[in-house]
């Protein structure tokens, strides 16, 4: 029977790992217009999450194989420091694939639920790691309008967004959704009919500009940011029934 290595032992400095986890996210990073970078998040049944980056010259055939939610199996891998001021996870470093690199899908594992899930109150009181994005479950409203903060460029870099984000006991936070994320919350959300929409904010950054409650901001963190709307889980049932 093959036995795989818990991704919370992953490190650089042993060799010849041999992981199984879900693929709970994938998204591509552009580097420059006609190349990108496919970026994945994988979860083991333990519960732990790392981040994967795919090669520019293998983006193209991972993102057609590699989907969410697949259970998958990788070996001949690099394990490498992640220096982002930012991190998606918790974990210390990521993954490299190589050309060596060998991914096969394999079937459903009894695994514990993947649930990061921030609360206001330890955002507010500053409890939290702010060097790692966060999941948020609330209530979207007072969404605006899609700005160009630069009308004469026609960049969708430029593009910003606002709303607010409120919890089961009426705690908001202000939201900033910029460049394409901004673009497609937009579309979304009108597509989804608009309105008040219980949601997950997938991967989001918390953006303390001063202290207190009233300075945090949450916001889009590049193209690994995502918006789960009506979500089946207890979090999101509660802010139903409010």
């Amino acid at each position: 029977m093959e036995s795989f290595h818990p991704l919370s032992l992953l490190k650089p400095s042993i060799t010849g790992w041999c992981i199984r986890g879900r693929v709970v996210r994938t998204f591509l990073v552009s580097l420059v217009p006609s190349s990108k970078v496919m970026g994945l998040i994988l979860a083991d049944e333990h519960g732990m999450t790392i981040e994967t980056t795919v090669g520019y010259k293998m983006s193209d055939h991972y993102k057609h194989f590699i989907n969410e939610g697949e259970w998958v199996t990788i070996t001949s891998f690099g394990v490498v420091e992640n220096s982002c001021s930012v991190r998606a996870t918790t974990h210390t470093f990521k993954i490299g694939f190589s050309v060596d690199t060998v991914v096969r899908l394999t079937s459903l594992v009894p695994a514990i639920l993947h649930n990061r899930l921030a609360s206001f109150s330890s955002i507010i009181d500053d409890e939290i790691d702010k060097s790692v994005l966060v999941d948020l479950v609330g209530a979207i409203y007072d969404v605006g309008e899609l700005i160009n903060t630069r009308p004469k460029q026609n960049n969708v870099d430029d593009l910003t967004l606002t709303f607010k984000i409120s919890d089961n006991e009426n705690r908001v936070f202000e939201c900033l959704a910029t460049k394409k994320e901004a673009l497609d919350f937009d579309h979304n959300y009108h597509r989804y009919g608009g309105g008040v929409i219980v949601a997950v904010l997938g991967w989001w950054k918390i953006d303390r500009y001063f202290d207190g409650p009233k300075n945090v901001r949450v916001c889009s963190a590049g193209p690994i940011s995502t918006v789960f709307p009506d979500p089946d889980i207890p979090e999101s049932n509660e802010i139903h029934e409010m």
